[in-house]
């Protein structure tokens, strides 16, 4: 089986970026993806749970809830073949995720991050998409040529999930991150 851990958004934060979301549907004809919108951390495969969610509770109580920064760029993520916004990996997240996968590797649970950017997945590609990602070498598009971030959104818990398409049986624990 395998595993994620996640950043989960606020109500406003989801708010805003499902205004994103439905522009990009509308513009590019795409399916949005059902689930909230996160941004993964770490995914693992088979792993003691129980040991696993006592590590993560006691390496995320010293953190506060915080705001990462969205750029105005989009991603395409060839694993899952699913297209984000590209989050701005400097600063709090970066120290969450780094602390995470330190303390867990020293527990013996081994990481299968396959990617060092941070990202919200928000809809799916089509054909059409992922040729434009090819023709572009950078492999990002902006979304908004004016403003050179879209805002920031505020991350108020981390969840670990199951990676299948049940949505009653993804939600493993959750675990909320303290207030300012």
């Amino acid at each position: 089986m395998k595993y994620q851990l996640v950043a989960l958004f606020d109500q406003n934060s989801n708010e805003f970026i499902d205004v994103i979301q439905r522009d990009l549907c509308k513009k590019y004809r795409v399916y949005k993806l059902k689930s909230d919108f996160c941004i993964p951390l770490q995914s693992f495969n088979d792993a003691n749970i129980d040991e696993f969610t006592k590590i993560i509770q006691e390496s995320i109580t010293p953190y506060k809830k915080f705001k990462v920064q969205i750029t105005p760029q989009l991603f395409l993520d060839d694993y899952s073949k699913l297209v984000g916004l590209k989050v701005d990996k400097s600063g709090y997240i970066n120290k969450i995720s780094r602390t995470l996968s330190d303390t867990l590797a020293l527990h013996g649970f081994n990481s299968n991050n396959h990617k060092c950017d941070f990202g919200i997945p928000v809809v799916s590609s089509n054909y059409h998409i992922r040729k434009m990602f090819k023709e572009k070498p950078s492999c990002a598009i902006n979304i908004k040529n004016n403003l050179p971030y879209l805002g920031f959104a505020k991350i108020e818990r981390l969840e670990l999930r199951k990676s299948i398409n049940n949505k009653k049986d993804i939600l493993i624990k959750s675990f909320p991150l303290r207030d300012y």
